[in-house]
């Protein structure tokens, strides 16, 4: 299964204790839970144990609602803390008095977005791991 390395601030933060994500956690009510969809990368040729991987991979609204709360924001991006894949599920959400639609990432990274705001979310708790395809580690490729 070929790994993605995100790319972006290679300083990823999460957002300290106290900050937005424990309130957001706490009032999260998951509206939808769609289909996996697998996106190979444009130009590449389509990995068939990963697109098979991305089908079998199912969430409910429950498992949705934990994967945020095991969470933590990432309010500068990732870095190269996370991986990515090509398989993402997509829904909405409700939190803060807001309608969010979300999308979790198969490798524990998440976005949501309401109008022009978007924020980011990764998890690196065991109790995601059963949530997703890939957790991270420390990039070492082991």
């Amino acid at each position: 299964m070929p790994l993605l390395v995100a790319c972006s601030n290679p300083q990823a933060r999460p957002a300290s204790a106290g900050d937005r994500n424990e309130a957001a956690a706490a009032d999260v009510v998951v509206e939808s839970v769609g289909a996996p969809v697998y996106t190979p990368l444009p130009g590449k040729k389509g990995d068939p144990a990963m697109a098979a991987s991305c089908r079998a991979w199912v969430l409910d609204r429950d498992q949705v609602a934990s994967f945020f709360a095991a969470s933590q924001e990432y309010p500068d991006g990732f870095g190269d803390a996370f991986y990515s894949l090509p398989c993402t599920i997509s829904g909405e959400l409700r939190a803060q008095g807001r309608l969010w639609t979300y999308e979790i990432n198969a490798a524990a990274t998440a976005t949501w977005t309401s109008g022009e705001t978007v924020r980011r979310f990764g998890c690196a708790k065991a109790t995601c791991e059963p949530l997703v395809l890939l957790m991270p580690d420390d990039n070492s490729g082991k």
